[in-house]
């Protein structure tokens, strides 16, 4: 048996290797599959989201949606409700990955069928908490913000769920914060005190919306990006960009100030120049 040990030896190492060699290779299928399966997802993720924008004499709006994951939790939508108003939103719900972007996909379905026929954005936001703590029980919340606009009237109505307050910069170059509202849906089964937020949109204002990956980015020390940076880009930028190109340098903006570091979550942006 000694005489035949490192023949015994170099076989046992030989068969070693093969059996790693065939487990590393269907974890390189399974790896495979998944990926793919993640790609398709993104892809029907990105079919939530309006196709077309508008860019009129009315309106004129641009976006970007950056995941940290294939997929992730961010939502923004734009719907035309009829010849006078329309009606958009942001949305961010907690957490990251295939979870958060299940629930999302069926906050979008709920959204749009209840805000055909709810009479007012205090109700629909109900009804969305309602619908939220059914299919998230608890494990989930959504900060939301929805608003409607009438072209006519001018008049801005809107509700602010938790979510981070969006920006509108005035022709005067002033910048004033949409904080009203009300908790972020599902973390309390009754919202009884939703408050609606009423603006009146002066011609040439830029309404800017977002989720806290933008703010919340860090930079290679450690700093948040933060509101006031993204303050001053509007003011320096707003009156002499189109809304594709300001949306475009906040997002370089924050890629340089990020540096190495990597992106910490999603990140959304939906913005409104309003005529």
């Amino acid at each position: 048996s000694v005489k035949h040990l490192n023949f015994i030896q170099t076989l046992t190492n030989i068969l070693v290797v093969a059996i790693e060699n065939k487990r590393l290779g269907k974890d390189s299928v399974r790896q495979a599959a998944i990926k793919k399966e993640l790609e398709v997802a993104s892809q029907m993720q990105h079919m939530l989201f309006p196709e077309i924008l508008p860019n009129d004499s009315q309106l004129e709006m641009d976006a970007v949606y950056i995941a940290h994951q294939e997929i992730g939790g961010d939502y923004y939508d734009f719907i035309r409700i009829n010849e006078q108003e329309v009606a958009l939103c942001m949305a961010d719900v907690s957490g990251k990955g295939i979870s958060a972007a299940l629930l999302m996909s069926n906050f979008q379905a709920n959204m749009r069928i209840l805000l055909s026929r709810s009479t007012s954005l205090a109700d629909l936001v109900k009804e969305l908490n309602t619908k939220v703590n059914d299919t998230a029980k608890g494990e989930r919340f959504i900060t939301l913000f929805v608003a409607k606009y009438n072209i006519i009237t001018r008049i801005f109505t809107y509700v602010n769920a938790g979510h981070n307050p969006p920006l509108v910069l005035s022709a005067d170059g002033s910048v004033n914060m949409l904080r009203t509202g009300c908790t972020g849906l599902g973390m309390f089964e009754d919202l009884n005190n939703v408050k609606e937020g009423v603006v009146s949109i002066e011609p040439g204002a830029i309404l800017f919306c977002y989720t806290d990956g933008l703010v919340e980015q860090e930079n290679e020390t450690g700093e948040e990006f933060g509101v006031k940076r993204v303050k001053e880009i509007l003011q320096r930028e707003g009156q002499y960009s189109n809304i594709k190109q300001l949306n475009h340098q906040v997002i370089e903006s924050v890629r340089e100030y990020k540096g190495a570091k990597e992106y910490v979550d999603d990140i959304a942006l939906l913005t409104c120049r309003i005529f």
